[in-house]
């Protein structure tokens, strides 16, 4: 008999009570007793659901006066939802097929109805409005039926999410070493005469794969590897073409763990002797790494990391006026991001031990581009690199 109950969260009830305990402080603070939001991180790290379901509408109900989230997910997931997560039968809820994609209803009239149902129209409502894979249409319907005086959430849980546990920690570090076999899989599939394509093949390869451990997770996001000329501009993915002598290309990737992502980028050349700019581009990069990373410590704002990058940026006039990173934790598609933090002048953000930044270096000119980065996880002591690759370029002679 095949069971129907096969849950194997990576973590225990526990965690999810304390997760769950954190959310309801914050709404607190806020005057919110009734939260809804749709973002598919936020469910996955408040319920551990963890299914390709999101392009479709579903919600999660946070109510202060309930033990546990309440999640409508179409009906057809909600199998799904009983074997990812430890939810009572109660607080699972299915919209009717008939919903998808109709002109005149939505899926959301069944949320309506539940916080109806469960005597909570009265609440102080609040709705995250800039959940991935929210649409104005869903937040409209939502507005235009509860009729309460809603508050608007930004990213409420996000920021909950920004310190991470222990545990998470560890999954980071798992995508790291998962990041580390899809670069250097990269880096060894790499020659003259081979298809671009081919290059990421093997990364994606490596990515499922995981190591002799564990197995990967798809990313959040597609490697990037824009060559040649195309190198100056940061987020180009891949092609057909073939690699070809004396060109510079720049791999950003990340492997994922249980939904957790670890990116890194470095700078490939292939041919005997790169161009003097790239090379002083490329070590200048790693100079402000260094330096930003020497000067962390818990208690600083992300504007005074940036303060440390800038000294490099301006002494070597790398002319960078991006953000110099972001933080990063569980995702799914379309990012990597957790969409809180930035290592800019202008975030205050304070740093706490097990937060968790993506920093990169990137320098892209009129013809080329050089880009190095590192996952970083805030300690007691400072930082902590979630990856080891050498950070040099990747010479491919």
């Amino acid at each position: 008999m095949i069971s129907d109950k096969i849950n194997n969260s990576p973590f225990s009830k526990s965690e999810y009570d304390n997760r769950l305990n954190k959310i309801k402080k914050e709404m607190t603070l806020k005057n919110i007793e009734v939260l809804l939001d749709s973002d598919p991180a936020n469910i996955y790290y408040t319920t551990g659901y963890d299914a390709v379901s999101y392009y479709t509408p579903q919600i999660m109900i946070i109510s202060i006066y309930h033990s546990e989230p309440i999640l409508l997910v179409r009906d057809i997931d909600v199998l799904a939802v009983k074997i990812r997560t430890e939810l009572s039968s109660d607080s699972i809820h299915g919209w009717n097929d008939s919903f998808v994609d109709n002109e005149t209803s939505h899926p959301f009239e069944k949320a309506v109805e539940l916080i109806i149902k469960l005597e909570l129209k009265k609440c102080q409502i609040g709705i995250e409005i800039d959940a991935g894979m929210t649409t104005f249409d869903d937040i409209n319907f939502l507005k235009k039926h509860l009729k309460n005086k809603i508050t608007e959430c930004r990213r409420l849980i996000n920021f909950v999410r920004i310190v991470k546990s222990d545990n998470e920690i560890k999954y980071m570090r798992q995508a790291g070493k998962i990041t580390e076999h899809a670069m250097q899989a990269g880096f060894s599939a790499m020659s003259e005469g081979v298809r671009e394509s081919d290059v990421i093949a093997k990364i994606y390869h490596a990515f499922i794969a995981g190591t002799e451990e564990y197995g990967g997770d798809y990313p959040s996001n597609p490697p990037v590897m824009p060559t040649g000329n195309r190198s100056a501009t940061p987020h180009l993915t891949w092609s057909d073409e073939a690699l070809i002598k004396d060109q510079n290309l720049t791999l950003e990737l990340s492997g994922a763990r249980h939904r957790y992502h670890c990116p890194l980028a470095r700078t490939v050349y292939i041919g005997k002797t790169p161009p003097k700019d790239l090379v002083d581009a490329t070590k200048y990069a790693i100079e402000g790494i260094h330096e930003t990373l020497e000067a962390i410590a818990p208690g600083m704002s992300l504007s005074e990391v940036h303060m440390a990058w800038d000294k490099v940026n301006k002494k070597r006039n790398l002319g960078k006026t991006s953000r110099l990173g972001y933080s990063v934790g569980c995702s799914f598609p379309p990012s990597w991001l957790e969409r809180t933090a930035s290592i800019r002048a202008e975030d205050k953000t304070t740093l706490e031990p097990n937060m968790t930044f993506h920093l990169i270096a990137g320098i892209w000119k009129n013809k080329w581009g050089a880009e190095v980065s590192e996952t970083f996880q805030v300690t007691n002591l400072g930082a902590s690199l979630l990856c080891n690759l050498s950070q040099e370029i990747h010479h491919i002679k």
